[in-house]
């Protein structure tokens, strides 16, 4: 499907858009993206107010207010008027864009909530890291509202100027291709930035795990966020390198890499290169931040050096062109292989992971800071990350002092999380260490979704 054919059919569905494909293809049925953030609150939570909240704050988010259809073997969008599924925090399974008990009321997200937390949790597919983060702020601003009436008087500008949506202003503002589909939008003919050599990627032991077991073991390493920022400082460098550096240290240490290389590969919004798009479909791509074995005799200023100067090579218009030109042609092939539900049968199988992650040793994604806003400071005590998918992944947020370093594993092997904490402790960082235990993903099942049968 190209943007010349429109996205809404006479049978008032909405086409899928090319990252679609990649999401649902990859990440359905037994593999899962399940990411989420939790927020401790200073009071009891109401309910009420919370559902009010989730179901207004939608009137901004149109893309949100949908649920997800296999029409003729691919994904569609019909709109969803049902009110935003609130369920108790019970560490069961919940299914994305079902119905039923164990459903999400058709959405591609639902909030699980406990006497004192809201936890949200959301399939990939719909979002990144920044939508998911909007539509939430703009669901606490109204909670926030509905708690302290004084709030209705005070402007909501601060948070708009970050993206975040009170009406549907910014949705509106857009063509269809930029609201529904960034791949087509901004895929181009640019150079794609090649740091690592076919066959010389690290790959750590493969977990030891159930495929059908839906659940991952969560490790959260805690340092004072002002420690790290000090660190940052110290050695010239920003948070990202440096975690990235912390990260490639860990599996060096942990594991014998011989001649490969290491990459931790980061995410970053490519937004800015766009005249800051106001699109909410996934825009993240992925840095690949290589080290081999010889990088860590150098001072590990110079090592954050190096990743740094990895990262800015990758992040230009240029790149990203390219970057999306490949996502496109990539959702085209997995077209090519039969149905969606299909397509996504043969990449669950043995080898599907591997192939997906060829230019990746570990996952580490870095949103930035969640609070320093009247929201914080009158809702909540913490903010925790979660990030759970079929693969070691790193996840790390802020809020106020804490840096909260979250280790999401499919096994009970804690070689990484010590290695990642000698690594903290060796640069004097100190962390504090909270087992979180074993969490339940939630996950998409292609047998659950509505399907509309319309073949010639």
């Amino acid at each position: 499907m190209d943007n010349t054919e429109g996205y809404f059919l006479p049978n008032g569905l909405r086409r899928g858009g090319r990252y679609d494909t990649i999401f649902f293809s990859l990440y359905g049925g037994t593999n899962t993206f399940d990411i989420r953030c939790r927020f401790d609150l200073k009071q009891r939570l109401n309910r009420a107010r919370l559902q009010k909240a989730a179901n207004e704050a939608l009137e901004a988010y149109p893309e949100f207010r949908t649920r997800p259809v296999i029409y003729n073997g691919r994904i569609c969008y019909e709109e969803n008027f049902k009110p935003v599924r609130i369920i108790e925090d019970d560490n069961k399974r919940h299914y994305f864009g079902s119905d039923g008990p164990m459903g999400t009321n058709g959405y591609l997200f639902l909030f699980m909530v406990g006497e004192r937390h809201i936890t949200f949790s959301m399939f990939h597919a719909l979002s990144d890291a920044r939508g998911m983060i909007s539509y939430i702020i703009a669901v606490l601003w109204r909670y926030a509202q509905y708690s302290f009436p004084f709030l209705r008087i005070v402007s909501a500008k601060p948070f708009e100027t970050f993206g975040v949506r009170m009406s549907d202003a910014a949705f509106r503002s857009m063509s269809d291709v930029e609201r529904y589909d960034s791949v087509v939008k901004f895929k181009g003919e640019g150079e794609f930035v090649q740091l690592i050599e076919p066959g010389t990627l690290y790959r750590m032991p493969d977990e030891v795990f159930n495929k059908e077991d839906m659940t991952n073991r969560i490790v959260n390493l805690e340092v004072s966020n002002s420690d790290f920022l000090k660190k940052t400082l110290e050695l010239h460098t920003s948070f990202a390198p440096l975690l990235a550096a912390l990260a490639g240290e860990a599996i060096n240490s942990a594991y014998d890499i011989g001649d490969k290389v290491i990459s931790i590969n980061t995410p970053v919004d490519s937004r800015r290169f766009f005249g800051g798009t106001k699109t909410l479909c996934n825009m993240a791509y992925d840095c690949m931040l290589p080290l081999r074995k010889e990088d860590f005799d150098m001072p590990f200023e110079n090592i954050c050096a190096k990743i740094k100067q990895a990262q800015k090579k990758q992040m230009t218009k240029s790149h990203v062109n390219a970057m999306f030109r490949f996502i496109y042609d990539l959702s085209l092939q997995l077209d090519a292989m039969g149905d969606i539900d299909k397509s996504n049968e043969i990449l669950s199988g043995p080898d599907g992971m591997k192939a997906q992650a060829d230019n990746m040793t570990l996952f580490l994604t870095y949103p930035g800071r969640v609070d320093n806003n009247i929201i914080s400071r009158l809702l909540l005590n913490g903010v925790t990350p979660g990030c759970l998918s079929m693969e070691r992944v790193v996840n790390v947020y802020a809020h106020r002092d804490s840096l909260i370093i979250q280790v999401s594993m499919k096994s009970d092997d804690m070689t990484l999380v010590n290695a990642f904490r000698k690594a903290l402790n060796r640069h004097g960082l100190d962390p504090k260490v909270y087992d979180m235990g074993v969490v339940a993903q939630n996950k998409l099942d292609f047998t659950q979704l509505k399907r509309i049968e319309e073949r010639e």
